[in-house]
């Protein structure tokens, strides 16, 4: 969620190091109010330190800006304010997936000269003259995904599906749709709905889902750009994202990602030895 392989002429706060000190990771937050069951309400706030680029914003000579704009259904609308502080409506029935939020400080006045005592030695004291439309501050680009069941993100009925391949002779993993699908050969399939064996979850967790859940996991680490769109990726991101435990994790990468699913899966071993134990189970469906 960084702005990569951006240059322009003049020093814009948050490309590299053209202005310090630079933004910090966290420098855009993005909530969401689900209350509502007809739109999204979007709540953004900004956060920098710089004073001489919110003297101009305060002189009226630049203003924040947002652009929200979702790839699937083609919505794209820009939203202007004096604040740090957005809180932007969008309609449910006029977005799907992931909606990118991309935010600025705009010149919205000719500014003669503009010299920032921030500037990257590099520049060596040039000043510049900045135009209407002119970025100030780049800021990391954000997302909202409206299809992933944030209720539902603990289980893994909510990344991960078990079906019948009737064509089949062996089990195989399918990572081309939303859901990572565990495809079973019919006489396994049959076998997996016996209850005595569809009720054994931890069993499953600690076997199929999480060799699935592996295998999907290294596919993502090495080709990101193939994969890193689709829901279950998606899902598993935002995980990896906000949870506590992940973000002690110093690498992600193919050796850590056993690791990972594990952790993802809130240790199926474990689960799976309690539940021989005190025979305790936990669902896999998402009910």
């Amino acid at each position: 969620m960084k702005t990569y392989n951006v240059s322009l002429p003049y020093p814009v706060l948050g490309i590299g190091d053209d202005i310090t000190p630079p933004l910090d990771e966290n420098s855009i937050e993005v909530k969401i109010e689900k209350e509502d069951l007809t739109k999204y309400i979007i709540i953004i706030d900004l956060i920098y330190d710089n004073d001489e680029i919110k003297g101009l914003i305060d002189r009226g000579m630049a203003v924040y800006n947002c652009e929200c704009e979702c790839s699937k259904t083609f919505y794209r609308k820009c939203y202007n304010n004096v604040s740090p502080h957005f809180e932007i409506e969008i309609p449910r029935k006029l977005v799907y997936g992931r909606v990118n939020f991309n935010c600025y400080v705009m010149v919205t006045k000719p500014i003669e000269k503009y010299y920032n005592s921030g500037f990257n030695e590099d520049y060596g004291g040039a000043t510049f003259n900045m135009e209407v439309g002119d970025i100030l501050v780049a800021f990391p680009t954000a997302h909202y995904d409206t299809d992933i069941r944030y209720d539902k993100l603990q289980v893994a009925g909510s990344f991960m599906v078990i079906r019948e391949g009737k064509d089949r002779d062996d089990v195989f993993f399918n990572i081309s749709g939303d859901k990572i699908e565990i495809v079973m050969p019919t006489n396994h399939y049959n076998m997996y709905l016996n209850p005595s064996v569809k009720g054994a979850a931890v069993v499953i967790h600690s076997s199929l889902v999480l060799n699935a859940l592996t295998y999907a996991l290294i596919q993502l680490i090495e080709n990101e750009e193939e994969h890193g769109s689709k829901l279950w990726a998606r899902t598993i991101d935002y995980r990896l994202q906000t949870e506590e435990e992940f973000r002690q994790l110093d690498n992600i990468d193919v050796q850590t990602a056993p690791l990972i699913a594990q952790r993802l899966l809130k240790d199926p071993y474990m689960r799976m030895f309690n539940s021989l134990v005190t025979e305790n189970d936990f669902s896999f469906t998402e009910d």
